[in-house]
């Protein structure tokens, strides 16, 4: 088996195919990077919604550190924002929508950090758009996670800092 993956593999590069098929592969990532496939199941929000957003976990078995030490125990409930702060702003866009886009642009965070977050669209027009650094959210992992189902949306800690404000608003207001 491994002969004949060979002899294909010296055929390829004999008749230039292999180069060619290199060039389209690059070609397929490169483009891949500045405009990944959109996050699935995300549309336009039309009106305002405001929910909270709890990340508590209840442990299905004790925790052990690398000695043995058990330091969580089955049943307990653990908020990871009581060890780890969350001390920014995301905020969730179509990069494709012109109104999305200038909604973005009029956003002031209350907090010192904020992401901008795209789940559609180009990365580098939009990060020429708004002069900004621009993240994507790949296979819809984060939008997932905090159940998004309309964008655009803002996400920013709550006072007390044990839950999150999940915001949608429609982009033309």
């Amino acid at each position: 088996m491994l002969e004949l993956i060979t002899k294909r593999l010296q055929g390829l590069e004999k008749s230039g195919q292999m180069g060619q098929l290199m060039n389209e592969f690059k070609q397929r990532v490169a483009d891949n990077s500045q405009r990944p496939p959109p996050v699935e199941g995300i549309l336009r929000a039309d009106k305002y919604e405001q929910r909270w957003f709890d990340p508590s976990i209840r442990l299905a078995e004790d925790i052990q550190d690398h000695e043995g030490r058990i330091f969580a125990r089955k049943g307990e409930v653990l908020n990871p924002l009581k060890t780890v702060p969350f001390m920014q702003t995301l905020y969730f866009i179509d990069g494709d929508d012109p109104d999305q886009v200038a909604w973005m642009k009029l956003q002031v965070p209350e907090t010192l950090m904020s992401k901008i977050i795209l789940v559609k669209g180009s990365v580098l027009d939009t990060s020429e758009a708004l002069d900004s650094r621009i993240y994507f959210d790949q296979n819809g992992v984060l939008s997932k996670r905090f159940g998004l189902t309309t964008v655009p949306a803002r996400i920013t800690p709550t006072p007390s800092g044990e839950r999150l404000n999940i915001e949608t608003f429609p982009p033309d207001r």
